[in-house]
């Protein structure tokens, strides 16, 4: 099949607009099949249009091609072995349900600058605490990221972008934010799902300290979590203190945000974020 120009996207467009449905139903059937990438800015620009038909129709086709564009994006990243898979990549479609036109390069950078500002800083003789009191300071007193306890259920604190716009978040997203800085500074950290908690494991090799991103990088001990683990009225298990793949974790993103469109009466949202938690699980 032809690929079609960008005057014959518009045209399709504005004949979504047209009073005979068979016309319309045909401009919609043509611009489906045509390439996604292709189409959505056309149809980005038409949910501004003057003709109240084409604005509706537009935005309605607009949504369903940007929900079939991210099904496709996380089927690829679920389609990677669990050694393989980019927590970040994960982490960026979490956020683009919700922002789907937001460049998220600016938000690669914010993660590449942290980084750098504590590479100046690291040298190989210092110990397993200084390092982490390094990266603490750029995180949390520097740029200011810290727990979200007025807010904790927005569903933004599950968008990584919006969680560096306002410098606030849940555990698991600014878990995830420790990490990806960590691991562009070569630091031994992995994510730790602790029920009703999630923190960073710090992996040296003579001791294991887990870090709580979410209280501002506090040090715990393993008696410590175990402490947590009970006082959340669970039976301490082993297994809860090692460290969690990167397809639990994004799984678990997204059962965030999916658990928080259901209490809010979201079933259409719901819908899609269990779709894409479905893509991860059956394809691991």
């Amino acid at each position: 099949m032809r690929r079609l120009r960008g005057e014959d996207i518009q045209a399709l467009v504005r004949l979504l607009g047209d009073i005979d449905p068979r016309t319309s139903a045909l401009a919609r059937k043509k611009l489906k099949e045509a390439s996604v990438e292709d189409v959505l800015p056309h149809l980005g620009r038409a949910v501004k249009d003057p003709d109240p038909l084409i604005r509706g129709r537009a935005r309605l086709l607009l949504e369903e091609l940007r929900l079939k564009e991210l099904s496709r994006s996380w089927g690829e990243l679920a389609s990677q072995p669990d050694s393989a898979m980019d927590l970040e990549a994960g982490a960026f479609l979490v956020a683009r349900y919700r922002y789907p036109e937001v460049d998220m390069a600016p938000y690669r950078k914010w993660l590449n600058d942290a980084a750098a500002a504590v590479a100046d800083r690291l040298r190989p003789e210092l110990g397993m605490y200084h390092t982490i009191g390094l990266l603490n300071v750029q995180l949390f007193d520097k740029l200011g990221l810290q727990g979200d306890d007025v807010r904790y259920y927005d569903p933004d604190n599950s968008c990584l972008n919006r969680v560096i716009d306002r410098r606030r978040g849940i555990p698991i997203t600014l878990s995830v934010i420790y990490l990806l800085v960590g691991r562009r500074l070569g630091l031994p950290l992995e994510g730790v799902g602790l029920p009703g908690h999630f923190l960073v494991r710090y992996n040296h090799p003579e001791e294991v300290v887990w870090i709580d991103p979410f209280h501002r990088g506090r040090l715990l001990s393993r008696e410590d979590c175990v402490r947590h683990v009970r006082a959340m009225g669970y039976p301490f298990r082993e297994h809860f203190l090692k460290p969690v793949k990167t397809r639990a974790i994004l799984v678990r993103m997204l059962g965030n945000l999916h658990r928080i469109y259901v209490e809010t009466d979201q079933p259409v949202q719901a819908e899609h974020i269990k779709s894409f938690q479905d893509i991860l699980t059956q394809r691991g």
